[in-house]
């Protein structure tokens, strides 16, 4: 509101002129310019960051709350003084001299819109890493600096622990594979200075069972007879730590040729009847429909099928019977073994797959076997891009099967070598989920 006096020719005032302006808009204005300066203060006090503002002549104007916790200096006492005299380490000076004067015409330089880790100096004199994100703004037509500094001593301490637990690791690794290589070394030799003695004891007894070398009693007979079942029994177990080592070395050799199904599981049958007489047990075979050539290494399969049918026949309970029955389904051939002895706990079934697990452990068990059939056969299966798992119920048998591919894997042993043979990944993402939940667990209480 302005008021104007308006005079007579005599000079005499005689009324008053009156200007209204409505400054409503200018006064929203100043209303959220103050908004916004308030707004501006409560983000750069409340900031977990320090931002530090740089004049044209490289001294600091702006120093918020976490500059003053980050670096020890109030803000009445840094500013005004020169930003990088003081808080970079002298190492710094001379590339900064070399710079600022491009920055000061040009807005322009070697940090400017870059995140960057450097060293900073604390005020009493202390020196710590920081990340520092730099822009360039004009003021008054002049170029200054806005910094945002990050404290990384916590991360930087973590980056190096980390470094020297992966240092460890790979240490650890060396290590391990160093001693992988002196195992494997080591059953290769054994595996073979076992078996040469063997193979002349095992030669001798039969000859003796021949009475080559004479007549033998009918005792001297059954005596001997148990001497070669476990001649043969400790070459199955030679052959089976070898085939472990082979397939945790990523070694092992498959012969891939195209294999009539039917006539590979009857071979077997008929080969695994006369350790099945021996507990009256009879083996069923049902082969359902045409099944189709695979290309696959025949000795391993028969290897798998063979392991399964023994372990079915040994804790299967005498005078019972063990189904064979394969078929083809959708993409694969499935196959199936089927016994009716205890069976296996469900939290068990996984497990028998596992290098050296037993369900029965302990000294007292009733069933011979070192635990390494079952991981050989998920090892040849999952080389040959199939699955293999258990079925079971306790007391009303187990139901081992696997699958095989139509598709012939390209190169079996590539295939090998990609997948997890022994399930460690899995093991590991169960364990990480137990763990999880007992954290849940306790939480919850």
């Amino acid at each position: 509101q302005f008021a104007t006096p308006f005079k007579d020719e005599n000079g005499e005032i005689i009324g008053i002129v009156e200007d209204f302006r409505d400054i409503s808009d200018r006064k929203k204005m100043e209303e959220a310019l103050k908004e916004s300066e308030q707004k501006f203060r409560m983000i750069n006090s409340a900031a977990y960051d320090a931002i530090i503002m740089m004049d044209n002549e490289g001294k600091i104007s702006y120093w918020n709350k976490a500059a003053e916790k980050m670096f020890g200096y109030k803000a009445e006492e840094i500013i005004g003084k020169h930003l990088h005299y003081t808080l970079a380490p002298k190492s710094f000076h001379e590339a900064y001299d070399k710079g600022f004067s491009r920055f000061k015409d040009t807005g322009e330089g070697t940090a400017v819109g870059k995140t960057l880790e450097l060293t900073a100096i604390k005020k009493d004199g202390t020196e710590f890493p920081i990340e520092l994100s730099l822009s360039s703004v004009k003021i008054k037509d002049k170029w200054c600096a806005i910094g945002i500094v990050r404290d990384i001593t916590d991360r930087k301490k973590a980056e190096e622990s980390l470094k020297k637990y992966q240092m460890k690791i790979q240490q650890q690794n060396i290590k391990l594979k160093r001693l992988d290589k002196i195992k494997s070394d080591f059953l290769n030799v054994t595996s073979h200075e076992l078996r040469t003695p063997m193979s002349a004891i095992k030669g001798y007894v039969q000859m003796i069972l021949k009475e080559t070398l004479g007549e033998i009693t009918e005792e001297q007979k059954k005596a001997l007879h148990v001497v070669l079942r476990n001649i043969n029994r400790l070459d199955n177990l030679i052959q089976d730590i070898l085939d472990i080592s082979r397939l945790e070395s990523g070694t092992m050799k498959f012969i891939p040729e195209e294999t009539d199904v039917k006539k590979m599981v009857e071979e077997v049958v008929e080969t695994m009847k006369t350790h099945a007489k021996e507990k009256n047990i009879t083996i069923n075979v049902e082969i359902h429909g045409d099944l189709p050539h695979l290309v696959i290494d025949r000795q391993r399969i028969k290897q798998v099928i063979i392991n399964i049918i023994n372990n079915a026949i040994k804790f299967s309970p005498y005078n019972s019977v063990v189904n064979v029955r394969v078929k083809r389904q959708q993409n694969n051939v499935l196959f199936e073994i089927q016994d009716f002895g205890k069976g296996i706990p469900k939290d068990k079934q996984k497990k028998v797959f596992d290098t050296f697990y037993q369900v029965d452990s302990g000294l007292d068990r009733k069933h011979g076997g070192a635990g390494l059939g079952l991981a050989i056969c998920r090892g040849i299966v999952l080389s040959h891009g199939g699955e293999i798992w258990v079925e079971s119920k306790p007391l009303q048998g187990s139901t081992f099967k696997f699958t095989l591919p139509l598709q012939p894997v390209q190169d079996l042993e590539s295939k090998f070598r990609e997948v997890d043979i022994f399930g460690l990944k899995e093991r590991e993402e169960e364990d990480k989920e137990e763990k999880e939940n007992d954290l849940r667990k306790r939480t919850y209480i």
